[in-house]
């Protein structure tokens, strides 16, 4: 049986940091699908983007978010010298099949300066709780998703946080503290910018940690959201996300959308 991680970071490391291209014909498939809007179609358009880039390229791996069930292993980091004047920022999923990379989706951002709270997009814990209830805490998720997000019933945000308010915030423009996101949420709303999500696409969960892939728009413009979710005793701890606008199809550099699978 295939170790998905060990298939995943060894690929990802050789290929990104290491800029070793034979990595293409040992561990991706070789109809490899790209949906990201950075990445001409499969293979060469990967290896078109190391070569570009040159040797200054690495991604650095926080954290390995891994999802036997649905076979997709999601990576969050970052990308010094993916271009030169920003480093990216954010999460890469993988979906493997018969041993191969098959598959990915992307939703990079550039890197922000700590928040107030002073975390930055990165910090906070890594390891993954493998006696958390991987498909309960999936659930939980999806439903606070529904409900918070998708909903926008912000109100209902003590559904699913501690009921002392705590909340570890990574996100740039948010502080520390349930309180802080329901307000920020709210002045977006009445500002007539409101997140507002249309479909979720995918979540990759592995122990205490829920990874949600969506789409929506802000303002009338198409978005991607990623958010990383922490669990822990059945409510939302700490936050990790990735937003970003959505490229219009002439705009992209192959076919495939930004979000729907081959598989799907």
């Amino acid at each position: 049986m295939t170790d998905i991680r060990e298939l995943v970071l060894t690929a990802d490391r050789e290929l990104f940091t290491e800029h070793d291209l034979s990595t293409l014909d040992r561990n991706f498939a070789e109809d490899y699908v790209e949906h990201s809007p950075l990445v001409a179609n499969g293979k060469e358009g990967l290896r078109e983007l190391v070569t570009d880039a040159g040797e200054a390229l690495r991604h650095d791996v926080a954290r390995v978010v891994v999802d036997e069930k649905a076979g997709l292993v999601a990576l969050h980091g970052a990308y010094p010298g993916l271009d030169p004047d920003t480093v990216f920022v954010g999460f890469d999923i993988y979906r493997v099949a018969d041993g191969k990379i098959v598959e990915h989706w992307d939703g990079l951002v550039d890197q922000t300066p700590p928040n107030e709270s002073g975390h930055t997009q990165l910090d906070g814990p890594t390891e993954v709780v493998t006696s958390a209830d991987t498909e309960a805490n999936r659930e939980f998720v999806k439903r606070a998703w529904a409900t918070f997000l998708q909903g926008q019933d912000y109100d209902a945000a003590g559904d699913f946080t501690r009921s002392d308010g705590r909340f570890t915030q990574h996100s740039g423009d948010i502080a520390d503290g349930v309180q802080n996101m329901v307000d920020f949420l709210k002045q977006l709303k009445e500002d007539g910018s409101a997140l507002t999500y249309d479909t979720l696409h995918r979540t990759v969960a592995d122990g205490n940690f829920v990874l949600t892939f969506s789409e929506g728009s802000i303002a009338g413009d198409r978005h991607f959201f990623c958010e990383l979710w922490r669990i822990e005793d059945g409510a939302w701890v700490e936050l990790w996300d990735a937003i970003g606008p959505v490229p219009s199809d002439d705009e992209l550099a192959h076919p495939h959308g930004a979000f729907t699978s081959v598989a799907d």
